[in-house]
Formats: structure tokens, C-alpha cells, sequence
């Protein structure tokens, strides 16, 4: 896992797509995947960060944080080709961007995550976000997602 560039961005957008494709989401060149073709400018640059998967030369994964205030960030763009699941790797990316979070003083994370990804939500209950509702997305498809919380302080306040 490393921080990403724009010089990942094809990479990334490949896998996304290759996701998009999996699940029936539509995919469209800019707009509403306009972040994918700019990492630095719409992460890096505004407080958040993003890192890529690579097996060998192929990017595999993605997972970026998106700053909202100084104590809340969000989990973005956290995507696996099918190829990489069920072998927690999705786990440590989860890991990865939470202490990254943590480490920059955010207190909670929010996820928003398309209802068809079942197992994305089993896995960020299972450490422990909660859920906070749901809404409609402002992709092309106008896709319901489920909203998580994730609490990066202690219940101690550190």
C-alpha cells in the first residue's frame, strides 16, 4: 500500500471502473469520478490522503480519506478488483485509513458506501461503524447508499 500520485491515476481509474462495471454502475468520464483524474488536487492538496494496491505493476485496490473539518473525515473510493477480496486486504486498507486519520487528530470518519456492497458493510460493523442512515448518491445512477459512523477517538477523549 502506497500514498498515491497522479501518476496512479490511471491505475485507479481502472480499477474503479472494473468495479463499476462488476456491480452495474455507470461510469462516466469526469463528473462524478472527476476526483479519480487529480488525487493530489482533490486529496493530498485539501488535507485528506489516497493510496493505492499494486500487485506487481497492476493497481489492485484503492482507498482514500476526504477531509470535511478538523474532526471529520471521510473514507472514500475504497474499492478491491474481485480478484483481491476475501483475503483481508480490505481490512487493512480500513486499518491503514483509520490510523492515517486518527494520527492527523480526526475524531470520526464517515463512510457512505452503494447498498450492493454488502460486504463492505459487514466488515465496517464488524469494527465497529454504526449506522447512520442512508441517502442518494450524486453519481450518474442516482444509487442509494448506506451511511456508516466510525468514532477515531477513544471513548477517553485521546
Amino acid at each position: 500500500m502506497a500514498k498515491a500520485t497522479n501518476a496512479d491515476c490511471p491505475g485507479i481509474i481502472a480499477v474503479i471502473k472494473d468495479v463499476c462495471v462488476e456491480y452495474g454502475f455507470t461510469w462516466e468520464d469526469g463528473g462524478y469520478f472527476g476526483d479519480l483524474f487529480d488525487v493530489e488536487g482533490y486529496y493530498l492538496r485539501k488535507g485528506g490522503m489516497f493510496w493505492t494496491v499494486r500487485e506487481g505493476d497492476e493497481t489492485v485496490g484503492t482507498c482514500g480519506v476526504k477531509h470535511w473539518s478538523a474532526e471529520m473525515c471521510e473514507l472514500s473510493r475504497m474499492y478491491l478488483l474481485k480478484k483481491m477480496r476475501g483475503q483481508g486486504l480490505g481490512g487493512r486498507l480500513f486499518q491503514l485509513a483509520t490510523d492515517w486519520s486518527r494520527e492527523q487528530g480526526y475524531r470520526r470518519m464517515e463512510i457512505w458506501s452503494d447498498v450492493k456492497l454488502t460486504d463492505a458493510h459487514a466488515m465496517y460493523q464488524k469494527r465497529g461503524a454504526i449506522p447512520i442512515g442512508q441517502r442518494i448518491c450524486d453519481d450518474p445512477d442516482d444509487s442509494l447508499e448506506y451511511g456508516f459512523l466510525y468514532e477515531l477517538a477513544s471513548v477517553s477523549g485521546g
